[in-house]
């Protein structure tokens, strides 16, 4: 694969992964669910500006930056304490699993972001080594959107797992 190629297959990915935030957003009546959606959606609209910011610049210069993106996420301790306390307010007639609702659009976007994070594990198994440290922090960043909508999942379905840790069973 060459590195024009890697920079396309890795916008379309950023893109479809943004247009679910965006879709899930705009389709549920839950404040604390919208809000996840718009900042991982925020988030990978990021990626997308970085991605063509730096492939214009390679495209002039034939230099890649190799740094990698930042994320607009807070930190892991700060997005598992918000959504803590999201819990309680999240039932299952209030997200519409029944219908669906949240269940749906998390199970969508879990989706995305694991073929996300496997198309970036490639490029940088695949890419020459010059070429890998631009992909290799978007792994970082993906498998950690991909922890954040698992475990939001979990708690919606209410499995009684936060992040794979089982946080009670019926016998508690």
């Amino acid at each position: 694969m060459t590195v024009e190629e890697a920079f396309a297959g890795a916008l379309k990915y950023e893109t479809k992964v943004r247009d679910i935030y965006a879709e899930s957003a705009a389709g549920t009546r839950e404040t604390e669910a919208r809000a996840l959606y718009e900042v991982l959606g925020r988030d990978e609209q990021s990626h997308i500006d970085y991605l063509n910011h730096i492939r214009e610049r390679w495209r002039k210069t034939g230099v890649l930056d190799t740094r990698g993106p930042e994320t607009v996420l807070p930190p892991r301790d700060r997005l598992e304490e918000a959504m803590k306390r999201a819990a309680s307010s999240l039932s299952p007639a209030r997200t519409g699993l029944d219908e669906g609702g949240e269940r749906a659009a998390l199970t969508r976007a879990l989706a995305a972001e694991e073929e996300t994070s496997a198309f970036y594990r490639s490029l940088v198994a695949a890419l020459p080594e010059e070429s890998r440290a631009v992909f290799h922090r978007f792994v970082e960043i993906e498998d950690g959107h991909t922890s954040i909508v698992r475990a939001q999942l979990d708690l919606v379905s209410r499995t009684g797992y936060w992040f794979d840790v089982r946080e009670f069973d019926l016998e508690d």
